[in-house]
């Protein structure tokens, strides 16, 4: 199963969400996913996802207003197998 990493930035003010995320998906490796809690749809953070060949997909799911999965592609399988997806 992959491992989360987990990054709660409701309570953080811009920039400050931006900065933490690329630096965690910067150090992310196959096997790893960030589930990144927002107040809004960081759609700044989708472009620097796709430059690192990452996948990032917004969730619906009501533990915040923006839950976001960012992942490699090759991880996808076991990522809805684990039902994150």
């Amino acid at each position: 199963m992959p491992s989360e990493v987990l990054l709660d930035a409701r309570e953080m003010a811009p920039p400050e969400p931006f900065e933490r995320a690329s630096a965690l998906l910067r150090e992310l490796r196959p096997g790893q996913y960030l589930r990144m809690l927002h107040h809004r749809v960081p759609y700044p953070l989708f472009d620097f996802c796709r430059r690192l060949s990452l996948i990032c997909q917004v969730i619906e799911s009501g533990s915040a207003p923006c839950e976001l999965i960012v992942y490699f592609a090759a991880d996808e399988t076991a990522l809805r197998e684990a039902a994150v997806l």
